[in-house]
């Protein structure tokens, strides 16, 4: 028997137009991971839905000298508003962020004592927005890794906003 060198075979192949199908990567699914929380011990745990196919919209904060309340507000993939949990007490004044196309939530950092204090976002289109007063004695700050953006919150929540850590999803 004549042994075919098999450089020889490959390059026949390759030169009659034989095509290969190689695997291909699929995209995967959105996944959530968290970070955090910073602040104080009081108040109930709360936590955003982690829901797929979702897009923050909106940020809603009610505050004064300190974080009262804290809404994030999303939309599906049909262009539905869907009004995430407020989390917090009844007090402070409002005030809404809303989010341009595309846009999205890449930091978020403050300060916090017992309760946090401030709150200040910055979105992926250099945006920025503060809320809360001067007070608080301790920095915190998150980040989104690349690929990432902040899709919501978790924490302890009270008569105002005790703990705050984020809620990260990569598409």
């Amino acid at each position: 028997m004549k042994k075919i060198p098999f450089l020889f075979i490959a390059m026949a192949v390759l030169s009659i137009g034989v095509s290969v199908a190689l695997p291909v990567k699929q995209a995967s699914a959105e996944s959530f991971s968290f970070c955090g929380a910073s602040g104080g011990t009081g108040g109930n745990e709360y936590t955003d839905s982690q829901t797929q196919g979702l897009t923050v919209t909106e940020v809603r904060v009610w505050h004064g000298s300190r974080i009262d309340a804290i809404q994030f507000v999303y939309k599906n993939k049909q262009g539905g508003k869907i009004e995430g949990t407020k989390h917090g007490g009844n007090g402070g004044t409002l005030s809404a962020f809303m989010l341009q196309p595309g846009e999205t939530i890449v930091k978020i950092t403050g300060k916090h004592g017992t309760v946090i204090d401030s709150m200040q976002l910055l979105t992926s289109n250099g945006r920025e927005q503060r809320w809360g007063g001067s007070g608080g004695s301790v920095n915190y700050t998150y980040s989104a890794p690349p690929g990432s953006s902040i899709f919501g919150l978790f924490g302890r929540a009270g008569t105002y906003i005790d703990a705050l850590g984020v809620i990260f999803l990569t598409k």
